[in-house]
């Protein structure tokens, strides 16, 4: 495999599968705790409207809904099978500074890097993606990209895989056949990755949210990463179940949408080591039935500025919520808008 990054990079990977932990700062547009809301969030965007044949990546201000930046598929991306006229073109994921982001075609990724203005700064690549990645029968990869741009984990058809973008090389945990399936990976700083874990009837394995340490070597079954939230006991303030689960970069708190009533849900904040609840950041809200989910939509490398949407948008400061005029992309399908990423 061809790396994505530059060379220099390689001599910070770890000495294992995936090496040492890299303390290799991020410096790119990360605002620090307690940003004002200028420090505005950017997420990208398929766009795909009518008869247009050759997709292109929008750059988006989420506080304004500018399109700061259009990006037009490069040559070579390639198309599907069943359908060869329209070449693959999407972000597919996106690390934690909200300034760099993955884009992929067929059997390839990008590097992109925006400055503070949601300008590009440079695009490297492309690389392979590997093949784990690119036969998940969800259309293709959807990568969490770690704090320092070094790894990125991806949900496969058999669990999740975690892959070194400066060298290639990949490791993976998996789920017994028929027992869940895992959803919602985030990064906690460059060795822990969350994710829901969603069991099956029958299964004996608690569904709910669940760390992976990645740098172990004792085991590859998802099934034995540490259950933080549990989705099938009974949770503090009336709450049945969580969903869109977001850990801290610093992996102290998940930030996550939890059920309170029939379709009504809260965006609350759990303790990451003992999965207590520690506050509610935006109050329960009936569920659209369309449209973006509640759900952090985005979270700055503190772990304290907080984008987020649950009915109402806005910036979450520490455990204090400001509403705000959140341009939050459409995910629902209606639109032409499709395939979005903070």
């Amino acid at each position: 495999m061809r790396p994505l990054l530059t060379a220099p990079l390689a001599a910070l990977l770890l000495t294992s599968v995936l090496g040492c932990q890299s303390a290799r700062p991020v410096t790119a547009g990360a605002p620090a705790a307690g940003a004002p809301a200028a420090s505005a969030p950017f997420y990208l965007a398929t766009y795909l409207e009518g008869s247009v044949t050759t997709p292109t990546v929008q750059v988006i201000n989420g506080f304004t809904g500018r399109v700061e930046a259009i990006i037009p598929a490069p040559r070579g991306v390639g198309s599907l099978s069943w359908n060869p006229g329209r070449p693959v073109w999407y972000p597919c994921g996106a690390a934690p500074d909200d300034r760099t982001f993955l884009l992929c075609g067929k059997d390839q990724y990008w590097e992109l890097r925006l400055g503070n203005d949601g300008k590009p700064q440079r695009m490297s690549g492309p690389a392979d993606i590997p093949v784990a990645a690119r036969n998940t029968g969800g259309g293709g990869p959807d990568f969490a990209v770690s704090p320092d741009q070094q790894l990125a984990a991806d949900i496969t058809k058999t669990g999740i895989m975690v892959l070194s973008l400066v060298t290639g090389a990949t490791r993976s945990w998996t789920i017994r056949s028929g027992d869940g399936y895992a959803t919602s990976l985030s990064w906690a700083g460059d060795r822990y990755v969350a994710f829901q874990f969603t069991s099956q009837p029958g299964d004996s394995d608690a569904g709910g949210v669940r760390l992976l340490d990645t740098s172990s070597a004792v085991t590859t079954a998802l099934a034995a990463a540490r259950l933080i939230i549990s989705n099938e006991g009974s949770l503090a303030g009336g709450i049945t179940g969580v969903f869109n689960p977001v850990i801290t970069p610093d992996g102290s708190k998940i930030v996550t949408a939890a059920w309170t009533g029939f379709n009504v849900a809260e965006l609350t904040e759990f303790s990451a080591r003992s999965g207590r609840l520690l506050a509610v950041l935006i109050p329960a809200a009936h569920m659209p039935g369309s449209g973006s989910p509640c759900q952090a939509l985005w979270t700055d490398q503190s772990g304290v500025h907080l984008i987020a949407y649950c009915n109402t948008g806005g910036v979450v400061n520490g455990t204090r919520f400001t509403p705000v005029n959140l341009h939050v992309p459409n995910t629902s399908g209606i639109t032409f808008y499709t395939e979005v990423v903070w």
